[in-house]
C-alpha cells in the first residue's frame, strides 16, 4: 500500500503542472493578427468575385461602343438601333453602385490584409499587445481588431477588459501584394 501514497513531490509536481496550464498563453497577438489576415483575405476573395461580376455588367458599354463604331451604313445603323430597342443595354444606377462598391471593397480588404499580415510580423506590436493582455489578465481570443490606414492605427478591443490603439508602427513593415498572397492564405 505504500506505493499508492501521494508524496509531497508528487503534490508539488501536480500543482506546478496545473499552474503551468493556468499561466500558458494559447492565443497571442501574432495569432490574432494572422486570424484577422485570413478573415480579411476571405472577404477579399468575395470582393474580387463581386468586382468581376460587376465589371461583366459594365462590359456592355464596350459592346455597345463597338457596335456603334462599326455601324457605318444606314442598314448597319438601323440594325444597331433594333438591337438597342429589343435588348435592354442600359446601365442602371444600381449597376454603377455595385461596381463602385466592389472596387472599394477590394481596395479596403487588400489594404487591411496587408496591414494584419505586417502586424503579425511586427514584434513591437505583438510584444506590446501580448504584454498588455498579460498585465490585464485577458485572453486575446475573441478580441476585435480594426485598421485605419489614414491614421495608420491598429485598434484592438478585448471584450470589456481593454482597448488599445497602436499607431505608426506599420510604416516600416509594409508588405507587398505578393507578400499578402505568398503568406499561405487558401493553401
Amino acid at each position: 500500500m505504500q506505493t499508492a501514497t501521494v508524496t509531497e513531490q508528487m503534490r508539488l509536481d501536480y500543482n506546478a503542472d496545473v499552474q503551468g496550464v493556468i499561466d500558458a498563453t494559447y492565443y497571442n497577438a501574432e495569432l490574432l493578427f494572422q486570424d484577422n489576415y485570413v478573415a480579411t483575405m476571405a472577404n477579399l476573395d468575395t470582393a474580387v468575385d463581386n468586382l468581376v461580376a460587376a465589371t461583366a455588367v459594365l462590359m456592355e458599354v464596350q459592346a455597345v461602343a463597338n457596335m456603334a463604331a462599326n455601324a457605318d451604313t444606314v442598314q448597319q445603323q438601323m440594325a444597331f438601333q433594333t438591337i438597342l430597342t429589343n435588348n435592354d443595354m442600359t446601365i442602371s444606377a444600381a449597376d454603377v453602385s455595385n461596381y463602385n462598391n466592389a472596387l472599394g471593397a477590394v481596395q479596403t480588404y487588400a489594404r487591411d490584409a496587408g496591414a494584419f499580415l505586417a502586424a503579425s510580423r511586427n514584434t513591437t506590436m505583438t510584444g506590446t499587445l501580448d504584454a498588455y493582455a498579460a498585465n490585464s489578465g485577458t485572453s486575446l481570443y475573441g478580441t476585435t481588431v480594426t485598421y485605419s490606414a489614414t491614421a495608420d492605427i491598429m485598434n484592438i478591443t478585448g471584450a470589456d477588459a481593454f482597448g488599445i490603439g497602436l499607431s505608426s508602427l506599420l510604416q516600416a513593415n509594409t508588405v507587398t501584394l505578393a507578400d499578402v498572397y505568398a503568406a499561405g492564405y487558401g493553401s
